[in-house]
């Protein structure tokens, strides 16, 4: 019998400020505190953000072949390793096969249809590994971070129901909070030049400016520009190539309203200095920054496939806009601008207060608990099973 419990997350990449990177920090957290002894096995990982969490790393060398064969070995590599280590508790973030718990974070062939509906294109090697991984069935549990993620995952791999579950994700209450908005608001908006009677418009986003749907954004903005009578200004804050944006921007002619930004430290200081912050994507399967600027007190407004949107009850769901016409979001956006939103805001937060990392703390710690008692279930099951084979 062990004295400590283990436990290994697998996951390629915990070397960039991703949903996925913050997740898997998330439950290195949660796994400490309910006292298993964490390993993570990676490909690329930030040892100095890891390097105070104690927990022990298994790098996989990343060898210079193909994406799909790349994947393939992590997940190869990181089977081989549990096999030989018997690890208590296996936590896969869908990069190997013969996990207990499988968290999903991204649906590639439901957004490779709804983005490229008519391209021919092969599968992607995301793609191949999430169907090797999820057919073939070799887990206790997959967690999906919404229902909009669930569906697809239940329908697209034939996943019993008993198997999937959903689990938000969750937000630092430290930094993502509304005191931040009276504190910065002001020095935030002055830095980027806002004038007191401007309106400051966002799209902030990790990377991925196509799914992101920042071509339609612009659209938006040149409408808003052009047909109405409040003065805007545009903040577009990611990593990824920027230029053609830029470019389309100018073409418009609206290129002097907008700031472009790179991914920035103490992003709270920016949803702060929004007046609204949009996410038109064509699919988010979750969407983590539309719940942090929830968080920060700064009104939304997204399109119908962000799974964030799952968390709105009642009037805030008038906060979700149907359908991709430019002209009717630049008309919800300058309603919204044309009033007094400190109800709805107040709302906002409060519906964020509920899916701090606390929440994500008592939702993984579920998780693991039913996973225990199964398994120990199981092996009781067992265990009677060979008394009556040898009676």
């Amino acid at each position: 019998m062990e004295d400590v419990r283990t436990a290994v997350i697998a996951i390629r990449n915990l070397n960039k400020t991703t949903g996925a990177a913050r997740i898997a920090l998330q439950q290195i957290s949660i796994l400490k505190n309910l006292g298993y002894h964490v390993t993570i096995i990676c490909e690329k990982i930030n040892k100095e953000t890891t390097a105070p969490l104690g927990v022990d790393l298994k790098i996989i060398k990343k060898i210079p072949l193909s994406s799909y064969i790349r994947r393939l070995w992590f997940s190869k590599r990181a089977n081989a390793w549990c096999q030989n280590n018997k690890p208590s508790l296996i936590i896969s973030h869908g990069d190997m096969e013969n996990a207990n718990i499988i968290f999903m974070h991204n649906c590639v062939d439901l957004a490779q249809e709804i983005i490229y509906p008519k391209s021919t294109q092969q599968q992607k090697s995301v793609s191949k590994i999430h169907n090797k991984v999820l057919r073939k069935g070799n887990y206790q549990h997959v967690v999906a971070n919404s229902q909009l993620m669930a569906n697809d995952l239940t329908t697209r791999y034939d996943i019993p129901a008993q198997k999937i579950s959903i689990s938000y994700p969750g937000f630092d209450a430290h930094q993502f909070n509304a005191f931040k908005k009276s504190i910065f608001r002001q020095k935030k908006r002055d830095e980027l030049g806002i004038k007191q009677e401007e309106k400051l418009i966002g799209l902030i986003t990790s990377g991925d400016f196509k799914k992101r749907n920042l071509d339609f954004f612009i659209e938006i903005s040149r409408d808003l520009v052009n047909t109405t009578n409040v003065l805007y200004r545009f903040l577009v804050i990611g990593q990824g190539e920027i230029e053609a944006y830029k470019e389309k921007a100018v073409r418009l002619g609206i290129d002097q309203y907008f700031i472009w930004k790179k991914a920035v430290p103490e992003v709270e200081h920016y949803y702060a200095a929004l007046d609204l912050f949009v996410l038109p994507a064509h699919i988010e399967e979750f969407g983590c920054a539309i719940l942090e600027a929830m968080a920060c007190s700064t009104l939304t407004l997204m399109s119908e496939r962000v799974g964030a949107g799952e968390l709105l009850k009642g009037e805030l769901r008038n906060l979700i806009v149907k359908g991709y016409l430019s002209e009717q979001w630049a008309k919800k956006i300058e309603s919204l601008m044309l009033k007094d939103n400190a109800l709805i805001n107040n709302q906002l937060v409060e519906t964020a207060s509920h899916y701090t990392y606390e929440y994500q703390y008592q939702a993984l710690k579920a998780l693991i608990s039913d996973h225990l008692n199964v398994n120990i279930k199981d092996d009781i099951c067992s265990f009677h099973s060979e008394k009556s084979k040898n009676k």
